[in-house]
């Protein structure tokens, strides 16, 4: 009996090979009947004659994939394609263990939870197929737009599908432009049918910006804005955050104040421009004016106050950009940036007065010791602030190398100064050599 089974089984195989073959057989001949009829000048002139290319151009860019569903588990795919793997291999995808399942055809990416995630095409019965058919639909539109309200309808409906399996499988394998390209169709394609695909094209922007295609990328996300895919100011954002990666801040700025005058509440828009304005060296009186609103709106965002801080240390007012570093703390007590910038406001303090008294006359020792005195609960005050920020975030070397510094200069103050010192100028090298 056991015999038996695998002769079955072998046989089964062979059918479904033999079959396999016989489907590839007809369908070269439905493309070789259908390129002589679109070449024939008269048929050329029918919509209808279009759409059937269209169709047997659709089976030619899917024949070997037809089967493969996302989602599916790879034991019922396998039952499905009927074939089995060449080679299994274990690879990692955007960061995330995969199966690769090798095919003569496509290869399948299978995730931990042992189902298909996507899947490439490594052979294409018709080079360039799904295109082709692309270019038939839109050629069949412009002789009868009303032939998508029949078996066009059908035929596009079922190369949208396409279009976006295929973009995110590009997508997925890190091909974004080429992704970008599938997500364009698959909205040129919703607008022959009478459709405004708005996230198709929000898609198109995203990954034309991934794949560093940025002119690209603003030009699809301008037109989910302007047809009313904004996600409240959101599009706006990215959009200037865009324009930051091109260099070109005054863009990014007109974009913010425009979304902002639509959407006053967004913070997120806020704090971009204020950033913006920092960055820019924009008026203070604007900055602060933005800050006030920005803080009214999320009174609990650290950010904020950094940034405010930044804004009066580049005034070259210390107390201020001080007082802004602390009041982060305040409203994120784990704001560990906040306390570093605010020892080094106190830091600076102090060595501006140890400036002054080595700029001071070497005979005036009572003089030089004075400033020294009042430099001293600077460099206190600075350590404490410093201190707190890396018990907040111990592998920030920055932080450890200020602290070294600091009480590099208590050294002579006793063997706990001393230890302090060393403890931190180890840190700090380790540190070092880890990077």
């Amino acid at each position: 009996m056991k015999k038996l089974l695998l002769i079955l089984a072998a046989a089964a195989t062979t059918l479904t090979a033999s079959s396999q073959t016989k489907e590839l057989d007809n369908l070269n001949k439905r493309l070789t009947k259908s390129d002589e009829t679109v070449a024939d000048p008269k048929k050329a002139g029918s919509a209808n004659t279009w759409i059937d290319h269209a169709q047997v151009l659709m089976s030619a860019s899917k024949i070997y994939t037809k089967e493969l569903i996302a989602g599916f588990s790879i034991e019922q795919t396998l039952n499905l394609i009927q074939q089995q793997p060449q080679n299994v291999v274990e690879v990692e995808v955007s960061g995330k263990p995969h199966k690769r399942y090798e095919f003569e055809n496509f290869d399948i990416y299978v995730d931990e939870n042992g189902s298909v995630a996507f899947w490439s095409t490594k052979k294409e019965f018709r080079p360039g197929a799904l295109n082709s058919a692309f270019d038939a639909l839109k050629k069949a539109y412009g002789i009868d737009p009303n032939i998508m309200t029949g078996k066009g309808y059908m035929v596009a409906t079922d190369m949208l599908n396409q279009f976006n399996t295929d973009g995110m499988n590009l997508y997925n394998l890190g091909k974004k432009a080429e992704a970008a390209d599938m997500f364009v169709k698959a909205a040129e394609t919703n607008q022959m049918m009478g459709n405004v695909d708005s996230v198709m094209i929000y898609y198109a922007g995203v990954a034309y910006n991934e794949a560093g295609e940025y002119d690209k990328a603003i030009e699809y996300l301008n037109k989910a804005r302007e047809i009313g895919y904004d996600q409240q100011g959101g599009v706006d954002s990215y959009i200037a955050y865009i324009q930051q990666q091109q260099g070109k801040d005054e863009d990014a700025i007109a974009t913010l104040e425009a979304a902002i005058v639509k959407y006053p509440t967004n913070n997120q828009l806020v704090t971009q421009l204020i950033d913006l304005y920092v960055q820019t060296k924009r008026s203070p009186d604007k900055v602060v004016a933005m800050l006030d609103q920005a803080k009214k709106l999320d009174p609990s965002n650290g950010a904020l106050y950094l940034l405010e801080g930044s804004l009066w240390d580049q005034m070259g007012d210390a107390e201020k950009a001080e007082a802004a570093f602390l009041e982060a703390t305040k409203v994120e007590p784990d704001n560990y940036i906040g306390y570093m910038n605010a020892g080094i406001m106190k830091a600076r303090k102090g060595d501006k007065l140890i400036q002054q008294a080595q700029a001071l006359d070497l005979k005036d020792v009572k003089g030089y010791n004075a400033l020294i005195e009042q430099a001293i609960p600077f460099y206190d005050g600075a350590i404490e602030l410093l201190e707190k920020a890396h018990e907040i975030k111990p592998d920030e070397i920055a932080v450890v190398g200020l602290l070294k510094s600091l009480y590099y200069q208590k050294v002579s103050d006793g063997p706990e100064m001393e230890a302090k010192f060393n403890h931190y100028n180890d840190l700090y090298k380790s540190m070092e050599a880890a990077e």
